[in-house]
């Protein structure tokens, strides 16, 4: 450098008005300012110039901030000055690049000149120091006066440590009482010889202290300090809640700053309070205190940011309940739906009237169970909690029943099909592929016109089997087929929205096939181009699928049977499609009078509502097992909750099945031919040695 008491301050910046600006900021600080406009013009000066700190922008042409950064750290003469990165963006990716290239500090514009200069002006004196170290060595002055300049240095060369420290401290975790931990860590002892952090967000009635100190024998310690200092120190801690300013506390005769409460600020609130109290007897000087300031800063910026991190995953976590309640919510109308629809078909009306209500009600109930079902296997996906039972499946056994639901349902009416299939055998979950099929079929329907053309194909390709569905439908435009299978993503919509859909199915298709080894892709030449869905998955070579034969269910014996059931309709329902079966029926609105009627009655089965006021399902299924009678009875809980860890609750509960609703006529039979089957082996067993229960 020129002179001692003169430092040079490197401007590099792209914009002239940024550069000025910056220059006439740093000008209050009476040191010689060099600016140029790109990151090769800074290389070239830093060649033969030294400068005690480099502003340097990010965004830049030809060379950006963070290449220009990587350069100088690996020359030699260049290799530790510091280098102040300047953006208009704040993302955390880039600040982290920054600090990993041995950035002392990432401001985002704009930027208010107090600030710029009280930075700037701890390296602009940490480089003057340095100097004077040089130059004192070099002109052999008296050993006392070398001894401080390096005393200095190192001084300087520790806040910098510190600052280091602390910027990589809170970039460490978004879990706020692991941050607290790392930003005193950073602190004690290199800046403090104690440290507390209060945190008023977390409990504002009674903030709780997070302390940091060494005690005797350089050991560090997680209690509140011992002696006189700790009162002033709390005390202070307190106010500075209350107003939000900084204090400072002057313990010693001579009026030195042995300690500092700061407020943490961020988005104009104040989140809390760092306290310190000094080691040694200096007391923090000018430069010390600035650092502090800083130190808080970050933490309160990165307390806010761990603050908006939980929120985000509280309200994750409400999005699942809410998905999970609403299906819940809806089953109860649907259950009353499909057992009208039951009911209707045992009768057999001739009237036409009678069979065109029957057949919007199935089809109307079979398309909202289908979304419900979609809505919760979307929240399972999310948070990966869905489960697979896999065995080895005939894709085109898979798909001819996919088909065949289809076709019974009146989809395939209206479009020409044609399907060549092959037997093809993988290992996957039988259930969930046919789900995956029919969401690409219904997804080809959807969108292809009536008369239109839809293809199905399923063969073996080497060791993969392949599933493709062709359509002649409306195409797929070249904007969206990056995005087809994300959450939510459709194509445009008329105002009737007459094409429907959550724009989940798709999604659901992509989750499913991938969590079983999987691979989908799709493909259109454009708008009204038609489209192809592809599923590829591993073959599973030498291996055929057992063939089931399911025997028919037919009508249990006269039964006893209690309802209870706080949805007026669905119980009406579930009565009159039970009493036409040729079982007795009673019913029950609440859990009190499910209890007192099953131990009064004591029916054959008892049909148990979870959702019911005042006592809920489980605890009238508790209460009826721990009756003296209670061991005689099949109870079913009827709920709309079909998860692994619901039917867990049920069965502990002392349930025998758990059944979904709405409950499918087939089930019915089902529950109730095994309900006919225990009554018959079971008389006077205890419940907790009764048969196998129905899963």
């Amino acid at each position: 450098m020129a002179e001692a008491d003169s430092a040079k301050i490197l401007i590099v910046d792209d914009v002239a008005a940024q550069r000025l600006a910056t220059q006439v900021a740093l000008a209050e600080l009476g040191e010689e300012v060099a600016a140029v406009d790109s990151g090769p013009a800074a290389l070239r000066l830093l060649l033969v110039e030294d400068f005690a700190v480099i502003i340097l922008d990010v965004n830049m042409p030809e060379m950006d901030g963070f290449e220009t950064a990587a350069i100088i750290r690996a020359r030699p003469r260049s290799r530790h000055t510091p280098i102040i990165f300047v953006t208009a963006d704040p993302d955390e990716l880039r600040v982290a690049r920054a600090y990993s290239l041995g950035a002392v500090d990432y401001l985002v514009s704009p930027i208010l000149p107090e600030v710029l200069r009280a930075k700037v002006r701890v390296f602009v004196e940490l480089s003057k120091a340095q100097e004077r170290a040089r130059r004192e060595a070099e002109q052999r002055i008296v050993l006392s006066r070398e001894q401080a300049a390096r005393a200095a240095a190192e001084e300087e060369s520790r806040r910098l440590r510190v600052l280091a420290d602390a910027s990589g401290a809170v970039a460490q975790s978004l879990d706020t009482p692991a941050l607290v931990q790392h930003v005193l860590g950073a602190l004690v002892p290199a800046m403090a010889a104690a440290a507390l952090i209060v945190l008023r967000e977390r409990a504002p009635l009674a903030p709780e202290a997070k302390w940091l100190h060494v005690a005797d024998g350089g050991r560090i310690h997680s209690e509140p300090i011992p002696g006189p200092g700790r009162a002033p120190l709390e005390a202070a801690v307190a106010r500075v809640l209350a107003s939000g300013r900084p204090e400072w506390l002057t313990l010693d005769a001579d009026q030195s700053v042995r300690g500092m409460v700061l407020p943490l600020v961020a988005q104009r609130r104040t989140l809390g309070a760092l306290g310190v109290l000094a080691a040694g007897s200096s007391g923090y000087a000018e430069a010390d205190q600035s650092l502090l300031h800083d130190v808080a800063h970050r933490a309160a910026i990165a307390l806010e940011n761990s603050r908006l991190y939980e929120e985000i995953q509280a309200r994750d976590r409400q999005k699942d309940e809410f998905l999970a309640m609403l299906s819940h919510e809806l089953r109860n109308p649907l259950s009353a739906i499909t057992t009208a629809a039951g009911l209707l078909d045992l009768v057999g009306t001739t009237d036409q009237r009678s069979t065109r209500a029957q057949e919007v009600i199935a089809r109307q109930s079979a398309h909202l169970t289908r979304m419900i079902d979609d809505l919760l296997d979307v929240a399972r996906l999310t948070t990966g909690r869905i489960s697979f039972t896999k065995a080895p499946v005939d894709l085109a056994e898979a798909v001819q029943r996919s088909l065949d639901a289809l076709r019974e349902a009146g989809r395939l009416d209206r479009h020409v099909l044609d399907v060549r299939t092959t037997p093809v055998v993988v290992e996957a979950d039988a259930t969930r592929m046919e789900q995956v099929v029919t969401n690409l079929l219904v997804n080809a329907l959807k969108y292809t016109d009536e008369g239109g053309r839809v293809e199905v194909e399923v063969r073996a390709v080497g060791e993969e089997a392949v599933i493709r569905v062709r359509d002649t439908g409306i195409g797929i435009s070249p904007d969206l087929l990056p995005r087809l299978f994300d959450l939510f993503a459709q194509g445009g919509q008329t105002l009737d929205r007459s094409q429907g859909g959550l724009g989940i199915g798709l999604t659901l298709v992509r989750k499913l096939v991938e969590l079983q080894g999987g691979r989908v892709e799709a493909w259109s030449d454009g708008p009204g181009c038609g489209s192809v869905f592809t599923i590829t998955m591993p073959r599973l070579l030498a291996v055929s699928p057992a063939e089931q034969h399911p025997g028919e269910v037919t009508n249990p014996p006269r039964l006893r049977v209690l309802v209870v059931e706080d949805n007026a309709d669905s119980r009406s329902m579930i009565r009159t499609l039970l009493e036409y079966m040729g079982h007795e029926v009673d019913e029950a609105a609440d859990g009190a009078t499910g209890i007192e009627c099953a131990l009064r009655l004591l029916p054959d089965v008892a049909l148990v509502d979870l959702g019911l006021p005042g006592l809920d399902g489980l605890e009238v299924a508790r209460r009826v097992r721990d009756s003296d009678v209670g061991g005689r009875m099949f109870l079913v809980a009827v709920t709309g909750y079909g998860q692994a860890a619901d039917r867990r609750k049920t069965l502990d509960a002392g349930f025998d099945v758990h059944v979904v609703k709405p409950i499918e006529m087939d089930r019915l039979r089902e529950v109730l031919a095994r309900a006919a089957e225990a009554a018959a082996v079971r008389s006077g067993s205890d419940w907790r040695g009764r048969p196998r229960r129905l899963q």
